[in-house]
């Protein structure tokens, strides 16, 4: 098991945005040498130029069940976007050099009604794409040859 997130969604398409309040997750992976993660969410409206739509949660120290209470509005989203996009939450656990996947979700922003807010405790799935750590030294020595 990868654990749960949950997390609010609400689409405004009057207001053409999406608003996004992240409350927290539980039973996560255990990724350090002290039985624990220091885990942060990344969230991103895909497809879509990934860098133009991420945003980043703070990173929570020491824990399995952090809890976040952040809040992340997407503005400028149209109803075209609303029936062809979705949001992709991203639980990653921060290291000194790079992060460990802990898994992610993707939610369809078509299933969200106009103005109602939904509640979602969603159980974390693998990675489409792997994400690993980086040797940094080793990357420096690649990028030399």
């Amino acid at each position: 098991m990868r654990g749960t997130i949950q997390f609010t969604l609400r689409y405004s398409a009057q207001q053409m945005k999406l608003h996004v309040r992240l409350t927290g997750a539980k039973n996560l992976r255990a990724m350090d040498k002290n039985g624990l993660s220091d885990p942060y969410v990344k969230l991103y409206l895909i497809p879509g130029a990934s860098k133009a739509t991420k945003m980043v949660s703070k990173t929570i120290e020491k824990t399995l069940n952090p809890l976040w209470n952040e809040e992340f509005t997407y503005y400028g989203v149209t109803d075209e976007d609303q029936l062809n996009k979705s949001l992709r939450l991203l639980v990653l656990d921060r290291d000194r050099i790079g992060s460990d996947f802990l898994g992610e979700v993707h939610v369809p922003l078509k299933n969200l009604k106009n103005e109602e807010e939904k509640f979602y405790n969603l159980c974390l799935e693998h990675a489409m794409l792997v994400v690993k750590k980086i040797n940094f030294f080793l990357l420096l020595l690649l990028l030399k040859f």
